[in-house]
């Protein structure tokens, strides 16, 4: 599998992801303010984490993944 097929997974996953992540929070807000806002405040601060690691690249991660860049 190529980088960007990879690359596309992984995006239209963490998408897929957070979207499902506002729309329980949405509902939370209704039933469950309090509970929502400590959801809330965690998943601002995964945000704010991952955001921190692209800005330094790269980051310390150790993986055994290998890529295919040729575009065939």
């Amino acid at each position: 599998m190529t980088a960007d097929a990879q690359f596309t997974i992984h995006r239209d996953n963490m998408i897929k992801a957070y979207e499902a992540l506002l729309k329980m929070l949405t509902v939370l807000d209704r039933t469950d303010p309090e509970m929502k806002e400590k959801y809330r405040e965690t998943a601002s601060k995964i945000v704010e984490n991952m955001a921190k690691t692209l800005k330094v690249w790269p980051p310390v991660i150790k993986t055994n993944l290998s890529f295919n860049t040729t575009n065939s």
